[in-house]
């Protein structure tokens, strides 16, 4: 499981997460472990949002694919 692995020396990570998503709990925590392991982590939690928000059309999904847009251009350039 990805939860237990070695973390050292990964790429800056985005984790994306809505708060009725079942897996709120696992990616709270990957985000902890991905800093504690030395790396960059940005987390972005939104209300409301399940598993698979950011394919609807309401506004926190655009909000959220927006985020992931930014970061996208800031670590990896144009989008």
């Amino acid at each position: 499981s990805p939860l237990y692995a070695d973390l050292r020396e990964m790429p800056p990570c985005l984790f994306v997460v809505g708060t009725l998503d079942p897996l709120l709990d696992d990616s709270l925590f990957m985000h902890t472990r991905w800093l504690a392991a030395g790396n960059h982590s940005t987390l972005g939690v939104y209300p409301g949002g399940t598993h698979g928000f950011t394919a609807l059309s309401s506004p926190v999904a655009v909000s959220a694919r927006d985020s992931i847009h930014e970061f996208i251009r800031a670590h990896v350039g144009h989008i």
